[in-house]
């Protein structure tokens, strides 16, 4: 009679882990983009961050707009993740020379101390903005760096380029508005499509949440 008893749970519980994952496979959550690489030092993980400083985004062109506007969106997502606090530079300090954290292709570990000392920060993040169209389709691509004020380090690094005519693409935005956007919003999720500033708030929010994977 046990025997028979347990056979029966046994049924049960099979049945049960069936539905459970047909339930899974029925509703598939896209959250990642296979067009975005990043890479965390395990550095990283043992590294206590109370001061991180955000750099103004580097850009071929000379538009100051467009880099002040990436360089927020940045600054607001990276503030989200809610580990550490974000320090911007502001007005001049923008302009300054020691905002040159490359020189001849590898990092300066002079400015980097510099800035270290001034803003009393435990690693800076810096960028460049390497894809821009800011109209339908939009497209905008980053490559970016946070490096250790303490050991010099690469932290973290993430490099992507987002085409909104990519299908894949266009899953994550409605992925992301219906996450972070009420529903019943004019245009629903293409909202995001008909402004760069709300499109490359969808970007850094895709960069920045791989420092939580």
């Amino acid at each position: 009679m046990r025997l028979e008893v347990s056979v029966y749970r046994l049924i049960a519980i099979f049945i049960t882990f069936l539905i459970f994952f047909s339930g899974c496979a029925s509703s598939p959550t896209v959250t990642r983009y296979s067009g975005l690489s990043y890479n965390k030092s395990d550095e990283l993980r043992r590294t206590y961050l109370q001061r991180v400083l955000l750099l103004p985004f580097e850009y071929a062109i000379d538009r100051e707009a467009v880099i002040d506007e990436i360089t927020e969106a940045f600054s607001v997502e990276l503030r989200k993740i809610g580990k550490f606090e974000v320090v911007v530079l502001q007005g001049k300090a923008k302009m300054l020379s020691e905002n040159q954290i490359w020189d001849k292709g590898s990092i300066n570990l002079n400015t980097v101390l510099q800035l270290r000392k001034k803003y009393d920060v435990d690693a800076i993040v810096f960028g460049s903005i390497t894809h821009y169209r800011p109209y339908e389709p939009m497209l905008l691509g980053i490559k970016l760096g946070m490096i250790s004020t303490d050991t010099g380090t690469i932290l973290w690094s993430a490099d992507g380029v987002y085409d909104s005519n990519e299908n894949e693409v266009a899953e994550l935005v409605k992925y992301y508005f219906e996450s972070t956007h009420q529903k019943s919003a004019l245009y629903g999720w293409k909202l995001i499509l008909l402004s760069m500033r709300r499109y490359s708030q969808f970007v850094a929010n895709q960069f920045t949440k791989t420092l939580l994977y």
